[in-house]
C-alpha cells in the first residue's frame, strides 16, 4: 500500500506510522488461536484524519487487553486495511477479511457509502458488523440483527442542532449537503428535524466530494441568504466552503455534524473555523473528567500518544464494549455468539457512558451535545 504521508500534519503522520508499525509486528505475531477481527477504514484519503484516528484508539485498546492475557485465554488480532473511502475497495477488503483472514466480526467500518455497500456481504457471509463509523439510518433501519451501533444516528445530530436554532429563534437556515449516500441520510435527518419544529428550510445546496462544484454552492447559499448554515459534509467540502464563502459573507454561523470533529480538519480552517459549532456523539476527550476518559489518557499515553480525539475515544469506546462481548461469549467465539451476547448486554455502564442493547434493539446510545472551536483551535463545550 502506497501512502502518500504529506497529505498528513506532523501528528497525523506520527499516528499513521505508528499505527501501521503496530499493525505489522501484531499480523507477524499471530497465532492460530487468535480472535481476528476486521476492520475497512481510510488510511488515506479525504476522511484519513478520522479513519486513522478511530483505528489508533480501537487498537490501542486491543492492545491493552492482549498485554493483560487477552481475553479467556486468547489473544485479540485486530487487522485494518485501507480503503482512502472508497465503498468498491472497502467491500474488497472485506472479502479478503472474510476469506483469507477468517474474521469472526467486522469492527468499525467507517463512512456511509461502504457500510451501505456491505450490506448484502453481511447476510451473505452471516457476520457481524460491529460499531459502524457512520450515523446514517441505512445501518439502522430497518433493524438489521447482524449489525449493532453505538455511536447516535445522524437524526440525534441534526435534531440536537435544530433543537438549538429554535431555541435562539432562527428561521432561516441553508444546508450545504454532500452529492453522495452521505449527504442523503443526514439531510433526511435535518428534514425530520425541522418538521417537527414546523419549520422549513431555506435553501438546500449540494457540493461535490471534491469541491468540484464549489463555486457554484457558494454562489447558490449567498443568494438564499440565510442566518445560518448546516453542513453536511465530510472531509474536504466542509473547509473548502467555509473558507470560499466566508470571503463573500461575514459573520456566518456554521454547524456541523461529528465527521468535522477531526482536529486536523478544524486547525486547516484556522481563523475561519473559530465559532463553528458540531455536534459531539462521545464524550468530551480532552479532560479526565470521567473515568473512561482517564483510562482512554492512560492508554493512549502509554502508545506515546498525547493528542487526544473524539474519533480516538470512539474507537477506544467501541473496542471496549466489544471486548465485553467477546468475554461473555466464552472460548468458542463466532459472530452469533458476539450476537447473542450482545442482546444479552442490557443496560451497561462503561465509566460512565452508558450502552444499551438488547434482542430488539441494536442502537447503543443516543448520546449527543454541541461544542464551539475556539480562538486558539480547541474544542469547547
Amino acid at each position: 500500500m502506497f501512502v502518500n504521508f504529506n497529505r498528513y500534519t506532523a501528528m497525523g503522520r506520527l499516528l499513521l506510522i505508528k499505527f501501521m508499525m503496530c499493525c505489522c509486528i501484531a499480523v507477524a505475531h499471530a497465532e492460530g488461536n487468535d480472535i481476528v477481527i476486521g476492520q475497512s477504514t481510510a488510511l488515506t484519503g479525504i476522511l484519513a484524519e478520522l479513519g486513522v484516528a478511530h483505528s489508533t484508539g480501537a487498537k490501542a485498546y486491543f492492545d491493552y487487553i492482549n498485554s493483560q492475557g487477552g481475553v479467556n485465554g486468547r489473544k485479540i488480532r485486530f487487522i485494518t486495511l485501507d480503503d482512502a473511502y472508497d465503498a468498491k475497495k472497502s467491500i474488497a477488503n472485506v472479502r479478503q477479511l472474510i476469506e483469507k483472514e477468517k474474521a469472526v466480526a467486522l469492527f468499525g467500518m467507517l463512512g456511509t457509502p461502504a457500510n451501505t455497500a456491505l450490506l448484502p456481504v453481511l447476510e451473505e457471509a452471516n457476520i457481524l458488523s460491529f460499531a459502524p463509523v457512520t450515523g446514517a439510518d441505512v445501518v439502522r433501519k430497518p433493524f438489521n440483527r447482524r449489525i449493532f451501533n453505538i455511536r447516535a444516528g445522524y437524526t440525534v445530530e441534526t435534531e440536537k442542532i435544530i433543537d438549538h436554532l429554535n431555541v435562539r429563534g432562527i428561521k432561516k437556515i441553508g444546508v450545504v449537503v454532500q452529492n453522495n449516500a452521505f449527504g442523503k441520510e443526514g439531510l433526511a435527518g435535518i428534514e425530520q428535524a425541522v418538521a417537527k419544529h414546523q419549520l422549513k428550510l431555506t435553501a438546500t445546496v449540494g457540493i461535490n466530494s471534491d469541491s468540484s462544484d464549489l463555486d457554484k454552492a457558494v454562489s447558490a447559499m449567498e443568494a438564499a441568504d440565510v442566518q445560518t448554515i448546516i453542513l453536511i459534509t465530510a472531509g474536504k467540502p466542509s473547509s473548502d466552503f467555509i473558507q470560499a464563502f466566508n470571503k463573500k459573507v461575514k459573520g456566518m454561523q456554521y454547524f456541523a455534524l461529528s465527521v468535522l470533529a477531526s482536529q486536523a480538519g478544524i486547525t486547516a480552517l484556522g481563523k475561519d473555523g473559530v465559532g463553528v459549532i458540531i455536534s459531539q456523539v462521545l464524550p468530551f476527550p480532552y479532560s479526565a473528567t470521567t473515568a473512561l476518559v482517564r483510562e482512554y489518557q492512560k492508554v493512549m499515553g502509554k502508545m506515546g500518544v498525547t493528542e487526544y480525539s473524539y474519533l480516538g475515544i470512539e474507537g477506544f469506546l467501541d473496542a471496549k464494549v466489544f471486548v465485553e462481548a467477546i468475554k461473555r461469549s466464552g472460548k468458542d467465539v463466532t459472530s452469533e455468539r458476539l450476537i447473542t451476547a450482545l442482546e444479552g448486554m442490557g443496560r451497561s455502564d462503561f465509566d460512565g457512558f452508558i450502552v444499551n442493547f438488547g434482542k430488539n434493539n441494536h442502537q447503543g446510545s443516543d448520546y449527543a451535545e454541541l461544542t464551539v472551536v475556539s480562538k486558539d483551535g480547541r474544542f469547547l463545550r
